[in-house]
């Protein structure tokens, strides 16, 4: 599956029914509306053996507990989904399952061939969720298409869309995405030079004039890298910047200085030992920012 764009027309929003997860739905069925695209509904409910408290404080079936859970949860899903078909007439389709909500909602995401699968943000509660990270960025490891985080409170058209790329394989991709996700936004892809290389190139005894002629022929390599994305995109909506600094801060600062109520970021594959050790920079980044975030 092309995990770059939105042309296989399948939309996943998952669902626990909290305040933030309907900000997610709305999301999606906008989206869906915009590419006419059919949405799916997930609801997961997590099985009983992960709550040993409840197997030992009551006598309590755990077949019958699943069945019970998934029937409440069809029961919602159903109301949900009479809802969003009223109010934005496009296809809307459902599912409720019982299992690990990161695995179940990928394996559902690759078995419809998703476009993009919907979440909503919630802050980490605990000391668990901070080490193993929550459902959004433990589903980020095994979705097989781009998940967008909702944090915006009204769902409306994108304005303001920050692309943060690297020039990377797949920094043009990226930069499309943010286009068609935002078909009307003003799209700022975003290169941050870090200069930590120039500060290790001093204290090894490196010149200054060579450290700045490092700086000036990479900075002419960056920026006609930026051209070529821009020519790629072939819309006037694009402008494109360097900025200096590290990263998380930098795409914080850019995002308020244009109000942007969508960043588009790129989502390295690491280990979780990685991630522990030497922090996730998308991580860091959506922790800050009150808005969207896309990542890929």
């Amino acid at each position: 599956m092309d995990k770059l764009n939105l042309s296989t027309k399948n939309i996943v929003a998952a669902t626990d029914f909290s305040s933030g997860c309907e900000l997610a739905v709305l999301r999606a069925a906008h989206i869906a509306q915009q590419h006419q695209m059919t949405l799916h509904l997930i609801h997961v409910a997590n099985p009983l053996h992960l709550y040993p408290e409840l197997m030992l404080s009551f006598d309590i079936h755990v077949k019958d507990y699943e069945r019970l859970k998934r029937a409440n949860g069809t029961d919602l899903l159903d109301e949900l989904a009479s809802t969003i078909r009223n109010d934005f007439n496009i296809i809307v389709k459902t599912s409720s399952q019982i299992g690990k909500p990161h695995v179940q909602i990928a394996e559902y995401a690759q078995n419809e061939s998703a476009s993009l699968v919907v979440v909503g943000f919630h802050d980490e509660k605990n000391v668990l969720d901070v080490l193993l990270g929550s459902t959004a960025f433990k589903l980020l490891r095994l979705s097989p298409c781009p998940v967008l985080i909702v944090r915006n409170k009204v769902v409306v058209d994108y304005k303001e869309v920050i692309a943060a790329v690297d020039l990377s394989e797949i920094s043009t991709a990226l930069s499309k995405l943010a286009a068609n996700i935002a078909p009307t936004a003003h799209i700022e892809i975003v290169h941050v030079f870090d200069l930590k290389q120039e500060v290790i190139s001093r204290e090894i005894g490196i010149s200054n004039d060579s450290v700045l002629a490092y700086r000036q022929a990479a900075l002419k390599h960056i920026r006609d890298e930026l051209n070529q994305i821009e020519i790629a995109l072939n819309t006037n909506r694009v402008s494109s910047k360097v900025v200096n600094g590290y990263l998380p801060t930098s795409i914080y600062d850019c995002a308020n200085e244009v109000y942007a109520d969508l960043v588009v970021l790129g989502n390295k594959n690491k280990s979780s030992l990685e991630e522990f050790l030497l922090g996730n920079p998308s991580k860091a980044i959506l922790n800050r920012l009150d808005c969207d975030v896309l990542l890929m």
